[in-house]
């Protein structure tokens, strides 16, 4: 009997070959949100039944938007192995309004405003330059604030985790996801907030840092909660192309073995995700406690060729590919199988097929089903 697509990735992280090889494409939740907040709106029609108007209290809001995303991982004949958790949208005791304004479907906490429910913000465009305050020194408590996981489990956070497992955990690993602590603080100050701050301010700037990893500690907990049996890190801004290695050793590296230590303690699987340069990067990276690392494509000047990454890793740590995203775009059924293929040969057998960036949204979900197609097909090469 074929194991199931959750077992399959359990093994691969467990640092076995997976029979056959799976995809793990990172971003699912970006590439499918189109997807789901269609889904969302049909749920929410069907809802109001014919109504102008009408509330939901906390469970039937997790229950619609369950459905709305079955609906968006439905798109997929294949999906792939893995599938990403959300943090529960609302909290215990809150009150969705949903109802039909001119024909659209538009939502809202009671006592806020109506949004239509596809075309509502899709998170912040604008990028954050410098919150610091001219002639003050960095203050950790203010821009770092204490944050505690018994909190949000007791408002409900864990819920829509927790049901889709109870939907979905015995074919696909579902899995949560977070941020490194050294990208939090980009957060707290900005760009230029952070970069400067490293030379400006190097001590608070490092307290900043290890309060947000003590914070992504408990987002661990709050995933283990759950039940969940793996996460998904995301590094970014730390790369040999942003700072120097010496910067990176002391503000970025330490922190984020802590975070792996604690999920690796609490019995999570993990896939480190870095983003950017790896010159004077990978034989660190090849020191932490993650299960799999996961790297960009190659592009903006810098060459992440996988065949050297293994040389490097040597031949136990699982890795993800970085297959160009827009050479799958762009591909037909042939083109995909080779890229994936060449993949398997640089880096196999302990990978995993994924493109180094999130799919582009005009990608045609049959070419990520080309992609676990192709997984399956090249066996490891």
């Amino acid at each position: 009997m074929t194991a199931t697509p959750v077992q399959r990735a359990l093994d691969f992280l467990a640092g076995r070959p997976a029979t056959p090889p799976v995809c793990l494409q990172t971003y699912l939740s970006l590439f499918l949100e189109p997807h789901r907040r269609e889904g969302l709106a049909a749920v929410y029609r069907e809802l109001l039944g014919g109504e102008a108007e009408r509330t939901l209290d906390f469970d039937e809001r997790v229950e619609a938007e369950l459905d709305a995303w079955e609906r968006a991982w439905s798109v997929l004949r294949r999906p792939p192995a893995w599938m990403p958790a959300r943090w529960s949208q609302v909290s215990c005791g809150q009150v969705t309004r949903i109802a039909q304004r001119d024909g659209r479907i538009v939502a809202g906490l009671d006592g806020g405003a109506l949004v239509d429910v596809i075309d509502a913000p899709k998170g912040s465009t604008t990028d954050v330059w410098d919150r610091r305050d001219e002639g003050r020194r960095l203050n950790p408590e203010t821009l770092a604030p204490a944050w505690e996981a018994q909190s949000a489990i007791d408002a409900g956070a864990t819920e829509y985790a927790r049901r889709a497992l109870a939907r979905w955990g015995d074919r696909y690993l579902v899995c949560g996801a977070l941020g490194s602590p050294f990208w939090l603080a980009y957060s707290s100050l900005g760009f230029a907030g952070l970069m400067e701050s490293l030379r400006t301010d190097p001590d608070p700037l490092a307290e900043i840092i290890d309060r947000r990893a003590r914070d992504l500690c408990a987002i661990v907990d709050v995933w283990a909660a759950a039940g969940l049996s793996c996460i998904f890190m995301e590094e970014t801004l730390s790369s040999s192309d942003l700072i120097c290695e010496a910067d990176y050793l002391r503000f970025s590296l330490p922190t984020v073995r802590d975070v792996l230590q604690h999920a690796r303690d609490r019995g999570l699987r993990s896939v480190y995700y870095y983003c950017g340069g790896i010159e004077r990067r990978v034989e660190h990276l090849a020191t932490l406690p993650a299960d799999a690392l996961a790297f960009e494509e190659s592009k903006k000047g810098f060459v992440i060729d996988l065949a050297q990454v293994r040389e490097v890793v040597g031949p136990e740590r699982p890795l993800l590919a970085n297959i160009d995203a827009v050479a799958i775009r762009d591909g037909d059924e042939a083109a995909i199988r080779r890229l994936v293929c060449e993949q398997f040969e640089a880096a196999g057998p302990l990978l995993a097929a994924s493109c180094g960036s999130p799919l582009t949204l005009d990608t045609e979900p049959w070419k990520l089903d080309a992609m676990v197609e192709a997984a399956e097909e090249c066996a490891g090469g």
